[in-house]
């Protein structure tokens, strides 16, 4: 399982409203792109006449998956599609997080998201429209959640309102569907992580005529390649294996740094102790020869004994014992 799957069906979902099958005729490929693998990735069915371009874009630091960016217009430009480049963000538990993939703050669904979007653009919201394509989507996902491993966790949802704005003098109107997929892996030592992906299209036209131009929207499929899946997928495979070189490699030459500077430690600690056993024996005979001396100038001051000195010896003068100490 991965997040390629999950991208795929974020871009079927967008490209599908749950209506009834369009009949539109006249209908002809354009064909997505792969920059990088220079094959095509998608194909996006577009009516006769219309314009159309599009790319793949490549993945953040935190979802790795390219997606395809698209644009389609009619012949007078006034009606369209869109399907806008993916936002990512992550978070979770010790997760380095770089610009491109800064938690969002307050989004924890589409219609958040959806909301957000409608607020920076300025659209007036006419109202909410409903999205009969999500039951399927998360029956979907359910079915992706049961063959997952290693504790990852899928979630979709989507949201979709009508909006109307003013380009110069002409009044257009707009589905504006906002498609949320969203990723929960448990790792082993850094806990829960998790990374969400949002979708973004956009179907408008001169206002009052939307609403008739759905079946030719609905007819405008994106129909992924096999062989450009595939292809990517084995790239992403030797990019792990490569990374995964790499990474053993420098944690190999970390343990073996670790393991010195261990080696040292521990010789430091033994040096040290070792320096302490010897210390602690020296004041130990230094304490027993001053103990001995105090006894003996005890046994010389009790016998009223007098010493004599020869080139700094102390000799017995008269009746004295013989000193071990000076």
């Amino acid at each position: 399982m991965d997040r390629l799957a999950l991208m795929r069906m974020a871009v079927a979902a967008l490209t599908a409203t749950g209506l009834a099958p369009a009949r539109a005729g006249g209908m002809h490929s354009y064909a997505v792109m792969d920059p990088v693998l220079e094959m095509k990735a998608w194909d996006l069915a577009v009516p006769a006449g219309w314009k159309a371009e599009g790319t793949m874009l490549p993945g953040s630091s935190c979802v790795s998956s390219t997606s395809p960016v698209v644009r389609a217009s009619s012949p007078d430009g006034l009606s369209g599609l869109y399907l806008l480049p993916r936002t990512d963000w992550a978070w979770g538990t010790r997760l380095p997080v770089s610009d491109d993939c800064r938690r969002l703050p307050k989004i924890d669904s589409a219609r958040d998201y959806l909301n957000r979007l409608v607020a920076i653009r300025g659209l007036e919201v006419v109202r909410e429209v409903p999205v009969p394509e999500l039951d399927q989507a998360r029956r979907n996902m359910q079915s992706m959640n049961s063959r997952a491993q290693g504790g990852m966790r899928f979630s979709i949802d989507m949201a979709r309102s009508l909006v109307r704005y003013s380009v110069g003098a002409q009044q257009l109107e707009e589905w504006l569907t906002v498609t949320l997929s969203c990723n929960q892996v448990s790792a082993l030592g850094a806990g829960q992580q998790h990374s969400c992906s949002a979708f973004v299209a956009r179907w408008f036209a001169p206002l009052g005529t939307l609403q008739s131009k759905i079946p030719q929207f609905e007819a405008m499929k994106m129909t992924v390649n096999p062989a450009w899946m595939d292809r990517w997928k084995q790239a992403m495979v030797a990019r792990s294996q490569a990374l995964s070189r790499q990474q053993t490699g420098a944690l190999l030459e970390q343990g073996r740094l670790a393991q010195g500077q261990r080696t040292k430690q521990h010789q430091d600690f033994m040096a040290a102790e070792q320096g302490g056993r010897d210390r602690r024996n020296q004041r130990f005979v230094e304490g027993q020869y001053r103990k001995a001396q105090n006894k003996e100038d005890y046994v010389d001051y009790v016998l009223d004994c007098q010493r004599a000195y020869s080139r700094n010896m102390r000799v017995s003068v008269g009746n004295c014992p013989d000193r071990e100490t000076r």
